[in-house]
């Protein structure tokens, strides 16, 4: 079946082997070798999970115009080979850059890079660095990109607001009868709420621009050079659509500068490491700094304060509802990754000052 599948992409050589590859948790990834001219290249082909991705022609297109317009900014650098250090699309052999089997089922080639290591949890400062560094280059690479010729391929993402008022609905209408194990976690929201808005307001009153943005800025989705440990590129570009850098740059922090993760089994021990977030925030703005505007710099650390609320909200909100979108482990589940969240968001409330100092200090660099 693989086999019909490959032979709809125009893929020079023979096929070889193809074997499942990676332990993504939504598209099924397999990874293809196929013989040209005596050398074995690789392919990566995917199956679109339309179960999470209810359009995917929609979200092929973003994943199409994105990486054709990163493909072209590092030729016009210089770049020979583009393909080997960004994704980048096989041409269908009919009709657009994907294809559609016949059981309605969507499939898309991107070039294999050879180069790159994947990493679950970050290492150390210079690991956060360059996740930094590889976040910006994205970004910067794509500001003259104009996100209106993107889809809203999730519409409603990261509008806190929104998060908020399910989580009010949730703890109102006690569906499960969970409300009373949340009494604390609710009083902590609500003395923070009034800063659910503070992005939103700021990108609908035009203070800082909509661009495009990945909107998974995870530390496993940044490909690391296996020799060298510089970044190499983002990848992973489903969630690619308009927004406003903040999404990436609040929830990369919060992903990368917290060593104990969102499991974290002793909340004693979940804080924001401030020598990550500095490693994070001094090569993310070394890229992205040349473009971003005075406002947009300021506005970095209260990022990571909102997304932290944000992501902390919604895990409350579906322990509440009956862990209907999060997978858990154990019953209770959601509830501790909440609670590990909002212990997060404490630890980033004391280091505010020492975050925007930093930024300012690397803004004066860049």
């Amino acid at each position: 079946m693989l086999e019909a599948i490959l032979s709809q992409f125009s893929i020079p050589g023979v096929p070889g082997k193809t074997e499942k590859f990676s332990s993504g948790l939504i598209n099924d990834t397999f990874l293809c070798e196929f013989l040209e001219d005596g050398r074995v290249r690789k392919y990566v082909l995917q199956h679109i999970n339309k179960s999470v991705f209810k359009h995917p022609e929609l979200v092929m297109k973003n994943v199409a115009i994105v990486t054709a317009h990163i493909v072209h900014r590092l030729r016009a650098q210089g770049v020979d080979d583009p393909e080997g250090v960004t994704p980048a699309l096989i041409a269908a052999r009919k009709g657009p850059l994907f294809h559609i089997d016949g059981t309605g089922e969507y499939w898309r080639v991107f070039h294999f890079i050879e180069s790159g290591a994947v990493f679950d949890t970050v290492t150390g400062p210079d690991h956060a660095h360059e996740v930094g560094r590889a976040l910006g280059k994205f970004q910067a690479l794509l500001s003259d990109l104009s996100p209106g010729q993107l889809s809203d391929t999730l519409p409603g993402f990261h509008y806190t607001p929104l998060y908020l008022k399910a989580f009010d609905d949730a703890l109102r209408s006690d569906a499960k009868g969970r409300a009373r194990d949340v009494v604390a976690e609710a009083e902590f929201i609500n003395a923070r709420r009034s800063r659910a808005p503070l992005l939103m307001d700021l990108m609908n009153s035009g203070r800082i621009p909509l661009r495009v943005v990945h909107n998974d800025p995870k530390v496993n989705n940044v490909l690391i050079h296996a020799t060298t440990g510089k970044a190499v590129c983002m990848i992973d570009l489903d969630t690619v659509k308009p927004g406003i850098v903040h999404f990436d740059f609040g929830d990369c922090v919060r992903s990368t500068a917290n060593p104990s993760g969102e499991d974290a089994a002793d909340l004693s021990k979940v804080s924001l490491d401030l020598r990550l977030y500095e490693a994070l925030a001094r090569g993310y703005l070394s890229e992205a700094g040349p473009f971003l505007t005075q406002t947009e710099k300021e506005m970095l650390p209260a990022s990571v304060n909102v997304i932290t609320f944000e992501l902390g909200i919604r895990f409350l909100t579906d322990y509440l509802q009956g862990d209907r979108y999060f997978k858990i482990n154990y019953p209770a589940h959601n509830l501790h990754r909440a609670r590990v969240q909002l212990r997060l968001l404490e630890s980033i409330e004391h280091a505010a000052e020492k975050m925007a100092s930093l930024v300012r200090d690397f803004s004066a660099e860049n």
